[in-house]
């Protein structure tokens, strides 16, 4: 079971996430937090899509 750090990074744009990384998403009700799968530069709006939920790189852990 993964542990949620106390302090979590936004996912942003253009940064290296290393597999196992957390990141942060307000999804307009609440904060989610997910732990990233596969090592990699996060991207938006080319593809491939990285920003959680993908499956490919996010697993979800809870929500804040």
């Amino acid at each position: 079971m993964a542990r949620v750090g106390d302090v979590t990074r936004i996912w942003e744009i253009n940064i290296h996430w290393p597999m196992y990384s957390q990141c942060s998403v307000w999804d307009g009700k609440g904060v989610e937090i997910w732990e990233c799968l596969v090592d990699r530069k996060s991207t938006y709006l080319s593809k491939p899509n990285t920003r959680p939920p993908n499956p490919m790189y996010w697993r979800y852990l809870a929500r804040r």
